[in-house]
């Protein structure tokens, strides 16, 4: 058996927000700031949605009025810490039974900064041949995009 091991993708960046807003922005805003172009939809992206609290559902909607699920809720702790299950797999198709984690802390530093410390974890869980430097990249794009919404 062949134990691979891929290291997290981790991003750590500063937010001239404060810590509510910037995990309200990351939470209640995403579909304000998540690209159209990344989703997993048979057909354009219409709206990016996350469900506030445990179990909450993470999903996109579609032009086809289809839905598209990537995980959900598994910490929700206002305004510290979101995990989410991340059940993409590496070539971008959901599978129900694959957890891979993405953790979002929201660190105050300040009445108007707040660290943001983001982490894909369990890349491993992916499977063989699974490439994380589009990942890699991916992520830091899609956090640029949300650190610009936050800081509006």
């Amino acid at each position: 058996m062949n134990n691979l091991t891929i290291p997290s993708i981790k991003k750590d960046f500063v937010v001239e927000a404060p810590q509510d807003k910037a995990f309200k922005v990351f939470t209640e805003n995403i579909d304000k700031w998540w690209p159209r172009t990344h989703h997993i939809g048979a057909t354009p992206m219409t709206e990016m949605v996350l469900e506030p609290g445990v179990n909450g559902r993470w999903f996109t909607r579609h032009e086809d009025g289809s839905e598209a699920d990537i995980g959900t809720v598994l910490t929700w702790d206002p305004y510290g810490l979101i995990v989410l299950s991340w059940q993409i797999n590496g070539v971008f198709k959901y599978v129900p039974g694959l957890v891979t984690e993405v953790e979002v802390q929201f660190i105050p530093e300040g009445s108007n900064r707040t660290r943001v410390k983001f982490e894909h974890k369990d890349l491993d869980r992916l499977g063989e041949g699974v490439h994380t430097s589009g990942m890699d990249e991916g992520w830091g794009y899609i956090m640029g995009l949300y650190k610009a919404e936050a800081e509006k």
